[in-house]
């Protein structure tokens, strides 16, 4: 993928498997959006090949919220669904996860603050229950409650998580596996966040040693 002729991700080769519960880091910049945005198909990469199985949704918690100002609460949380699937089930649901994000169902969109449409944002993407589901930052403008009330929802979810958070303890809590943007790059860690530290000194350090052994073997052919 390129952007102004200069590349943010070349050779990247990645997958998400059922039940794999992913938080994706890196440096600012480093493209974890952008990369977010390619899953979701919002993107195209300038070559390479994104292959979804059939069948599977995609569920994505993006930075910015469009809506209907004159939709309620509910209306909103609800039209992330097709026509078909609002059944009653789904109505409970859906008001089962707005009451913990602090939200009036019947309040308009029109009048909510920005912290309450990124929860509104959020509640339409969990009852969604898609099977890959992607969110960006989702613990923006969350209190403490809500928080702990999401990490248990999101440990007991079915489908494949991604995860953009700069929460450490949120991450730590919910991910079993860490994508790493380094250099246009993924590497993956197999611990999740809580060992991610570790592991990453470990890399880095290897990194080090292979590229003194390399500098060290340049040095030889050219005194010789």
């Amino acid at each position: 993928l390129k952007f102004g002729g200069k590349p943010l991700f070349e050779n990247l080769r990645m997958h998400i498997i059922e039940g794999d519960k992913i938080c994706l880091v890196g440096k600012n910049g480093a493209g974890k959006t952008s990369l977010m945005r390619l899953i979701n198909g919002e993107l195209e990469q300038d070559a390479g090949t994104r292959f979804l199985l059939p069948g599977t949704t995609i569920g994505y918690l993006a930075q910015h919220v469009d809506f209907d100002a004159n939709d309620n609460v509910h209306q909103f949380v609800m039209s992330g669904l097709a026509p078909e699937d609002r059944s009653e089930s789904k109505h409970h649901l859906a008001d089962k996860v707005i009451v913990p994000l602090d939200l009036d169902p019947e309040a308009l969109m029109g009048t909510l603050s920005g912290g309450q449409l990124r929860r509104a944002a959020l509640a339409r993407a969990l009852i969604i229950a898609p099977d890959i589901l992607m969110l960006d930052e989702p613990t923006n403008h969350l209190d403490l409650a809500a928080i702990e009330w999401l990490e248990k929802y999101l440990n007991n979810y079915r489908g494949a998580l991604v995860c953009v958070s700069h929460d450490r303890a949120f991450l730590a809590a919910i991910s079993r596996k860490v994508f790493w943007i380094d250099k246009g790059m993924i590497k993956i860690c197999p611990t999740g966040y809580k060992g991610c530290d570790d592991w990453a000194e470990t890399i880095v350090e290897q990194e080090a040693r292979e590229l003194a052994n390399m500098q060290k073997k340049l040095s030889a052919e050219v005194d010789w």
